[in-house]
């Protein structure tokens, strides 16, 4: 038996969450199918517990998870323009807390992470919608001190944080199990805690008991991936893709595909050697001029104008002309779909703008058939 601690940080309230039967069983490794081939919906794990096998890469989109109040409201209509847009899969990001790097708690701010049973509820109705629902918990920082970020955290006892990090995941793992989702990633970009491989293993383990029959990953940054020494306890190889693309603004299709070349070389040959799907968790890029220089840097250049918007879908069209026909690929899940968007926005997402174009006509080379819809079981 498990006991989630959720908390208010701000006045420390706490409650728990109810204590669930564990059952274990493995989940069956998914098999990459290149971004070029028909990507079709499968069905999670079926009311009886049993899996059903996924048919077609990953195609999506991610949603971060920002409120507790109201989030089937919120989130609802989300889901409905991503399945509008073509996609077959959706990524769902709660978020769980730490105050800064050298923190020694994780919580869960009610204020902000949806309750167990609205992101239940928000994965089932992505699958009556016909996505693919993929959990991904995300660990912030609420009080960063300089330039720090998930990937350097250093709490002061280590054993204490990975018990803390183990009922972390189980709680989300419940909610995965509970909602029929179709798997779930264990962390993202977690740099300093990787060389934990044993822990790690303890994570996944605890994540397959709460979660029979469902797929897991994990989601490397982009420059950290092949340090990972757990990856042959996953189903899918998570990794983001904020490479430096181009030392200029305003690069053409042409200048960032090459750049892309020699990266999907070094990508493909190291998925040979390890034997898994790679899942691109993270695909996206600011609507902002120089985006290409440095992905990561959404504060770089915080201003909307045509060029930033125009550097975005050069950014979409030169991805897809470099990853298509992949093998290494198992899905590319694009980062973000947000409420808001268009000629004024200069964040992550496409939404009314150029790039929107870029995904609809992509989503819909790959849109499946009615009878191909069916495997999805109606959810």
């Amino acid at each position: 038996m498990t006991r989630v601690l959720v908390s208010l940080s701000a006045v420390g309230l706490a409650l728990a969450a109810c204590t669930l039967l564990i059952q274990r069983d493995a989940a069956p490794a998914v098999a990459a199918a290149p971004l070029g081939a028909a990507a079709r919906p499968a069905a999670a794990a079926s009311g009886d517990g049993q899996p059903a096998a996924a048919t077609g890469a990953y195609r999506g989109l991610a949603i971060q998870l920002r409120t507790g109040f109201g989030p089937v409201e919120r989130y609802g209509p989300l889901l409905r323009e991503i399945a509008d847009l073509g996609a077959d899969t959706v990524m769902l990001c709660p978020c769980g807390f730490m105050e800064h790097a050298r923190s020694q708690g994780i919580f869960v701010d009610v204020r902000k992470t949806p309750s167990p049973p609205d992101l239940v509820a928000l994965t089932k109705e992505a699958r009556r919608l016909g996505l693919r629902p993929i959990i991904m918990p995300m660990l912030l920082l609420t009080n960063p001190r300089g330039s720090e970020w998930r990937g350097v955290i250093e709490p002061p006892e280590w054993n204490d944080w990975w018990r803390q990090y183990r009922e972390f995941i189980i709680h989300f793992a419940d909610i995965a199990r509970d909602g029929g989702a179709e798997a779930l990633m264990v962390g993202s970009e977690l740099v300093t805690t990787e060389k934990y491989t044993a822990e790690w293993i303890r994570v996944i383990e605890a994540a397959r008991e709460h979660y029979p029959g469902g797929k897991l990953g994990y989601s490397a940054n982009w420059d950290h991936y092949k340090p990972v020494q757990f990856w042959d306890k996953l189903d899918l190889i998570g990794m983001t893709s904020y490479h430096t693309l181009a030392d200029k603004k305003n690069p053409s299709v042409d200048e960032i595909a090459a750049k892309w070349k020699p990266i999907c070389d070094e990508v493909a040959a190291w998925q040979k050697k390890i034997g898994r799907p790679i899942l691109m968790t993270e695909v996206g890029w600011c609507s902002q001029e120089g985006a290409a220089m440095a992905p990561w840097n959404y504060y770089a250049n915080q201003v909307a104008t045509p060029a930033g918007h125009e550097e975005q879908r050069r950014l979409y069209e030169a991805f897809i002309r470099a990853w298509n026909g992949s093998g290494a690929l198992g899905g590319v899940i694009w980062w973000e779909w947000q409420e808001t968007g268009g000629e004024k926005d200069y964040g992550y997402t496409p939404k009314g703008k150029p790039a929107e174009t870029v995904l609809r006509r992509w989503f819909s080379e790959s849109r499946t058939s009615p009878a191909d819809a069916a495997t999805n079981g109606g959810r």
